[in-house]
């Protein structure tokens, strides 16, 4: 049978090739086989798990009810007590009860998304789906329906990779846990930096109520801006001061959940800058590039004007002008820019903004570090899959080995260490 393409745009649903009613998801044919074979993988933990229960006079199973992203009950076993409690899954499995990757039993879909999957495609919920493994790294999720669409048209090798990456993920980050706590702001390394999602970031700062009193600063916090600040007071001064911080990358999300945190979202500048270009269209608003190597923020913003039609820049500046402060701000003003980024790299980005901010009239101004590199075309951005697992840093790395090699080869093991063996992510004294 010819696999079909499945678009899932509620607004617009297509089905090409469709040459079927009985249209299965590929994961489907494999889930019971792969779960057999697990099982009998891990038979002495479930055999010790079975005995500890029965020796303690307790059940073997306990379950879990869920409701999936198609409004369908679920119900998972795990066992009572024992090693790998979760492994029990695998029962659900065997019996056709759940998936290894479906529909995510962590959101809901709109109504006429789930009418079109319960008429035309025979797909269980999974304890693996690429909505998940989104949420699980921070990475931006505009469109759960987009993620689906993608999952539901991949083949075997997608299905065994959405599995791995899950698992990768699982060990690294961590499962979703409800001890985890919900909080606005964060307290990590003495730093104050918000809890937000991608739209909740970009709502702060393209805020259209009105200009400002005076231009708020935001800076995006990462592994590299968190060494740097233990390892420098002013520059820890200078991210205190700024009106917000945001959670970048994947390693302020690992000191976030050691911290006992539920970190919302990775607000790195790359993902964000396309929600920003968008708001500000919607908005009529303007952006303002200043910064990084001459020909750069140019290039930079004749793409960003090339993808998203109706996107204002005010003006563009690179970093090496011979130009006083006095006169780039008096630039800056005149365009009438709303948005201000700086791509100076840290910490000379954060100290220039503190040092000026107060002369702006923008709404807002952001520190954004190697952000015009990507967008001009100068650096091309990681593989989809390293994003997935949080290691764009790797790519990075590989890109620039000398130029990156005391950032992420010492930086992050450095981080790693006072993440999880100095306590320092409640620092608050300096």
């Amino acid at each position: 049978m010819t696999k079909p393409y499945i678009s899932l745009n509620p607004k617009d649903i297509i089905f090409k090739h469709y040459d079927s009613i009985r249209r299965h998801y590929d994961g489907s044919s494999i889930d019971r086989p792969l779960a057999v074979l697990l099982i009998f993988f891990l038979l002495p933990i479930s055999l010790f798990n079975s005995l500890l229960a029965l020796m303690t006079n307790k059940p073997i199973f306990t379950f879990q009810r869920k409701v999936d992203a198609l409004n369908r009950n679920v119900v998972l076993r795990n066992f009572t007590v024992g090693l790998i409690k979760n492994s029990a899954v695998l029962f659900d499995i065997l019996l056709g009860k759940i998936g290894f990757c479906g529909v995510s039993i962590c959101h809901r879909l709109p109504k006429p998304i789930q009418f079109l999957i319960e008429n035309q495609i025979r797909i269980k919920a999974g304890i693996f789906s690429l909505y998940d493994l989104h949420l699980t790294t921070g990475l931006s999720v505009t469109n759960k329906e987009q993620l689906l669409e993608k999952q539901l048209n991949g083949n075997l090798s997608d299905y065994f990779s959405l599995i791995i990456k899950s698992m990768l993920c699982m060990v690294i980050y961590g499962q979703n846990s409800k001890q985890l706590k919900d909080r606005p702001i964060l307290s990590l390394f003495g730093l104050q930096v918000k809890n937000t999602n991608m739209k909740e970031a970009v709502r702060w700062i393209t805020d259209p109520c009105g200009k400002q009193q005076k231009t708020k600063v935001g800076f995006f916090v990462n592994v590299h801006s968190v060494n740097l600040s233990i390892n420098n007071k002013l520059f820890f001064n200078l991210l205190s001061k700024a009106d917000a911080l945001f959670a970048d990358g994947s390693g302020i999300r690992l000191a976030a959940t050691k911290a006992g945190y539920r970190l919302k979202g990775n607000n790195n500048g790359t993902d964000l800058l396309p929600h920003l270009c968008e708001s500000t269209i919607k908005n009529n608003q303007s952006i303002y590039l200043l910064g990084s190597k001459p020909t750069i923020a140019d290039k930079a913003a004749k793409n960003l004007k090339h993808t998203f039609p109706g996107l204002k820049i005010a003006g563009t500046q690179h970093g090496y002008s011979q130009l006083t402060d006095k006169e780039l701000i008096e630039n800056i003003n005149k365009s009438q820019c709303d948005v201000l980024l700086v791509a100076m790299g840290s910490p000379i980005q954060e100290k220039w903004l503190m040092d000026n901010h107060e002369k702006l009239t923008c709404t807002t101004a952001l520190a954004v570090g190697g952000l015009f590199d990507f967008y001009s075309g100068t650096i091309s951005r990681s593989p989809l899959w390293l994003r997935q697992l949080g290691m764009e840093w790797l790519w990075r790395l590989i890109q620039e080995p000398s130029k990156k090699f005391n950032r992420y080869v010492i930086g992050t093991p450095l981080f790693l260490y006072r993440t999880y063996f100095k306590n320092l992510v409640h620092l608050g004294e300096r």
